[in-house]
Order: C-alpha cells, then sequence, then structure tokens
C-alpha cells in the first residue's frame, strides 16, 4: 500500500506542475484581471497593468466601473452584464475600455465565473487581449469604403462576371434596381456584338486570373443610352493570393466624352474653315476685309494685301460691330496674306486687340510671319499681352479650348462613378 500511495503522490506533484506550467504559459500571453462576484478588482498581472497604464495599487479593490465609459457604468446594460456573471454566465467579445489617461483601450476579451464548493460564483477572472490597433485600422478601412461607396458607383461580380451586388450610385446611373441586375451577367451592360466577340471573353479569363483593368469603358443603362465610365475592374484575392471576386469602381464621365467629340468636330470644321479661307484667299480682292464667323462664339478676320491706316481703322469699326452682334467670345485676327506692315499698322493692330478685349471678346493674331515679327521687333513697338499663333489652325484650336473653357467654366463636372 506504502508503495501505492508514493506513486499517487508523485502524479498529484506532477500534475500540479504541469497545471502551474499551464497557468504561467496563459499569464505571460493574456492580460488577465480578477474580480470577485461584485465587481471589485482581486489582482491583476503585468500584462493587464501595462495596457491599462494602472500600477497595481491603484487598483487593487476599486470597482471595475473603474475600466469603463461612465454612461455605460450608470446604464441598465451594466448592471444587467454584472448579474449574468453572478449568475455564472460566460461572457465574450470586444470589449471598450479606458485607461489610465482616458485613452480607449479595445481588448478580446472573456469573463470566466469561477464556481465554490457552494456552487455560487467566488470570482471572476477576464483573460484579454490588446486589439485596439487592429479596431482603429477597421475603423480606418470602413471609412474608407464608406467614402468610396459614396462618392462612386461599386458593382460586383463572382469570376465569371455574374453580378453579385451594386451600390445606389451605379444603380441610379444605370437605371435598374439592385433586384433587377442581382445575378445577372455582366454582358446586360455591353452590346450584344461586343458580349458575342473574343475581346469580351478574354476581358472575363483576364479578370479571373488576378488581371487588373482600367480604362474608359462605353456601358448601356436600363433604356438603352450610352453611358461611358472611367472605371477600374479590380479582382480581389483571398489570403492565399487566389481571385475570388471582382469589384468595379467607376465615375461617369459621359458628358467629357460628348465635349470631346463635339471638340473634334469643332476641330475637324475649322481644319476644313482653314481649307476654304485658303481657297478664298486666291479670290478675296486686297482690299476686302471680311469678318466671318466660325463657330459659336469665335470670329475670323482674315488680312489678304497692304495695310494702311485707313484700312486699319475700317477693320477696327467692322470688328467690332461683328462682336457686338454676334457676341463673340474670341477674334482671330489672321495676317498671313499680309506681307509687311509699318510701325503706325503694327500700333493700329495692337490697338484692335486691345479694342476687342474691351468688348469682352479675346483676340488671337495669327499668321505672324518672320519678316513681320523682326519688323515688329526692330520697330519697338510694345505688344503688351497680344496673344499670338504661327498658323490659322493653332489660331483655331486656341480658339476653341477658350470658348469651351468659358462655357465650361460655369457648370459643375459631373462626377458619376459605376462600378459595372
Amino acid at each position: 500500500m506504502r508503495e501505492t500511495d508514493e506513486v499517487g503522490e508523485m502524479d498529484g506533484v506532477g500534475e500540479r506542475g504541469q497545471m502551474a506550467a499551464m497557468i504561467a504559459a496563459i499569464d505571460r500571453s493574456n492580460a488577465i484581471i480578477e474580480f470577485t462576484a461584485a465587481g471589485e478588482i482581486l489582482k491583476a498581472n503585468d500584462r493587464f497593468l501595462h495596457c491599462l497604464g494602472y500600477r497595481r495599487d491603484e487598483l487593487l479593490g476599486k470597482h471595475h466601473r473603474l475600466l469603463v465609459d461612465p454612461a455605460f457604468a450608470a446604464s441598465p446594460a451594466y448592471d444587467a452584464f454584472w448579474d449574468q456573471l453572478r449568475n455564472g454566465e460566460f461572457e465574450s467579445g470586444e470589449y471598450l475600455r479606458l485607461g489610465k489617461d482616458g485613452r480607449e483601450v479595445w481588448l478580446q476579451a472573456s469573463y470566466n465565473p469561477v464556481l465554490g464548493v457552494d456552487g455560487k460564483v467566488g470570482k471572476v477572472i477576464k483573460l484579454a487581449t490588446d486589439i485596439t490597433a487592429r479596431k482603429q485600422a477597421a475603423a480606418l478601412d470602413a471609412g474608407f469604403i464608406d467614402a468610396i461607396e459614396q462618392s462612386m458607383a461599386v458593382i460586383e461580380f463572382q469570376l465569371d462576371g455574374t453580378i453579385l451586388t451594386a451600390n445606389d450610385l451605379f444603380l441610379e446611373r444605370m437605371g435598374y434596381s439592385l433586384e433587377e441586375i442581382q445575378g445577372k451577367h455582366h454582358r446586360l451592360f455591353v452590346s450584344a456584338e461586343f458580349a458575342a466577340s473574343p475581346e469580351y471573353r478574354q476581358f472575363w479569363f483576364d479578370l479571373a486570373q488576378g488581371k487588373f483593368y482600367r480604362g474608359r469603358f462605353e456601358r448601356f443603362a436600363k433604356h438603352g443610352n450610352s453611358v461611358w465610365l472611367e472605371a477600374t475592374y479590380s479582382p480581389i484575392l483571398d489570403a492565399r493570393g487566389r481571385p475570388v471576386k471582382v469589384v468595379k469602381f467607376a465615375y461617369d464621365i459621359t458628358a467629357n466624352v460628348a465635349q470631346s467629340e463635339a471638340l473634334e468636330i469643332a476641330l475637324a470644321e475649322a481644319r476644313e474653315a482653314e481649307r476654304i479661307r485658303n481657297e478664298l484667299d486666291r479670290a478675296v480682292q486686297e482690299m476686302s476685309t471680311p469678318v466671318t464667323p466660325i463657330w459659336e462664339g469665335i470670329l475670323l478676320l482674315p488680312l489678304v494685301g497692304v495695310l494702311d491706316s485707313m484700312r486699319t481703322s475700317d477693320i477696327m469699326n467692322k470688328s467690332l460691330t461683328m462682336i457686338s452682334e454676334m457676341r463673340a467670345k474670341v477674334f482671330v485676327l489672321d495676317i498671313s496674306g499680309v506681307a509687311t506692315v509699318d510701325t503706325a499698322v503694327a500700333n493700329q493692330l495692337i490697338k484692335i486687340t486691345k479694342a476687342t478685349r474691351l468688348m469682352g471678346c479675346e483676340a488671337i493674331v495669327s499668321g505672324l510671319s518672320p519678316a513681320i515679327a523682326r519688323t515688329i521687333v526692330e520697330l519697338g513697338v510694345n505688344v503688351g499681352e497680344i496673344r499670338t499663333t504661327a498658323t490659322l489652325r493653332d489660331a483655331f484650336e486656341t480658339a476653341l479650348r477658350m470658348v469651351g473653357e468659358l462655357i465650361g467654366g460655369r457648370k459643375e463636372p459631373t462626377a458619376l462613378l459605376s462600378r459595372d
């Protein structure tokens, strides 16, 4: 019997040693604090004290409410929390606590009631891990995502192009409700020809492989109207780097595309106007001064032949009259057909540009030949703020850009995001 007793005692010592080692390991890796069933602090380990910024003597004997927001400590929810613990109910979750300096500390914690031999809760042990940095990062991420949702059109797809969800901005721009598109394929937004093309199949194959796409995309809303989107298709990867879905972030640039197309048309018409002007120049008499509207808000006066003070005075009168009648914003004075000028004529041309500015119209002098430029410099004429271009084409492009800025500047740019 004695030998058996001794073995039992040795086994007991071993179990107690293992238990002590386990408790020591838990103590090293967790912030631990113990409370009475009433919530008074019995003890706290070094990790907990460091986490909350207290000394041990500043906590012992105080109540748990010292560590929570005063408003929560005075609430029925707080009383219910301790009632549950006193009833032996286990509590776990993420908890906001206050450190000594009032700073917020987030803890991933469990409150563990410890029962006595009488079956009643004798104390409560809390095991916790500081997750403040993780919570702050998550809050920033959530804020970032919310900002994107508020400012961009967003839509999510499965890797095969099936629609998962879309935000309100996307739905509003494309004219659909979520129920109308959820579970449908992305081809709903593209032309039938493009949807059947090898290029479209390659597009979704690449996305499923994790390839990122960015660019301008033409898509079609519910009623068939064209919508241009500046968008990115971004494959989302799982923890192992494998694509799991595709998210599209987009801005509506339909208005900008329309303006660009209008500008291209305007430039083409300007080039045609230049061709016509060149043909007319050969037939125009030297003394003619045709002030011609070439685009909304733009007047052209091509000068050919010999200029003198009388003619330039007549040019000024006709030009200012046309500017007033047409409410022109840009006046192009082309002197590529003029061979030479003298000081009086040069000064008169400068006066024309100043007079047009007083009328609220910007002047551009085009076709300034090297000979005339050199003459003006040698004559010491004060050119001031005259805007000049080497060719009439350059003048047209500058004029169109100026008119576009004057008109467009009154409007707020449309910035809808689509996430198709």
